[in-house]
């Protein structure tokens, strides 16, 4: 009966080692540069609104605003790629690559590339 056991047990073992030698990455999604600067676009008209909000979080402390939009930020490119079928990863790099190579932002846009000094709260 322990034998039974063992070699049940060896059999289950070999199969699945040799299925996951076998197996092969699902093919990346080819990447789509229509997208990437649509994405672009989208985050660009949402920048003021989401700094404003984070603003009022934070109204004194610049480096926490900057903190919180990009939480907004990245949980919002979170929703887009579900939203879009997208890699996350494709809509963060859009969003860099837009920001580097001053892709067109649609309207007058501003958008920020800088990161405020961080200054530690007073504690009491």
């Amino acid at each position: 009966m322990r034998l039974l056991g063992y070699g049940l047990f060896s059999g289950v073992t070999g199969v699945a080692l040799v299925l996951a030698l076998a197996a092969r990455a699902p093919a990346a999604p080819p990447h789509d540069p229509e997208a990437g600067h649509t994405a672009f676009t989208f985050f660009a008209s949402q920048e003021t609104p989401m700094r404003k909000e984070a603003a009022k979080s934070f109204p004194t402390d610049l480096w926490s605003q900057d903190d919180d939009f990009h939480k907004k930020e990245r949980d919002r490119a979170m929703s887009y790629a579900d939203s879009h079928h997208l890699p996350v990863d494709d809509v963060l790099s859009a969003i860099d690559e837009g920001l580097r190579d001053d892709w067109p932002r649609g309207g007058r846009v501003s958008l920020r590339a800088t990161v405020p000094p961080c200054q530690p709260r007073a504690i009491y």
